[in-house]
């Protein structure tokens, strides 16, 4: 049975995500690549979604893979997982990652 109220939970908190990786150029504590202007006035919220980001994703996470153990076996459930995540896990390593230690280098000097 689909659960669409834990999906509507998991679309806002990566929402909020996104907006916090975007902030965090702007917020005094370390980060890749700073901007030279900080803003002082996020940092509380930051701190905030910095509190329950993650371990309510874990948790959507976990609920998820129960339901999903429900209808597949151990086995198949991993053979989807290394596809589903390996796949993006490959691209970001080979395409993402490096212009992002590129750039970084130039920033940080």
């Amino acid at each position: 049975m689909r659960r669409y109220d834990l999906d509507w939970l998991r679309v806002i908190v990566f929402a909020l995500l996104i907006f916090y990786h975007g902030g965090m150029f702007f917020v005094p504590w370390g980060w890749h690549i700073k901007n030279n202007e900080i803003y002082p006035e996020l940092r509380w919220p930051m701190l905030f979604l910095n509190q329950w980001r993650l371990p309510i994703l874990f948790v959507i996470s976990g609920m998820g893979t129960a339901f999903a153990l429900s209808y597949r076996s151990a086995w198949q459930f991993i053979k989807e997982r290394n596809i589903r995540l390996g796949i993006p896990l490959l691209f970001g390593m080979l395409v993402v990652v490096p212009p992002q230690i590129y750039i970084e280098k130039l920033a940080n000097g």
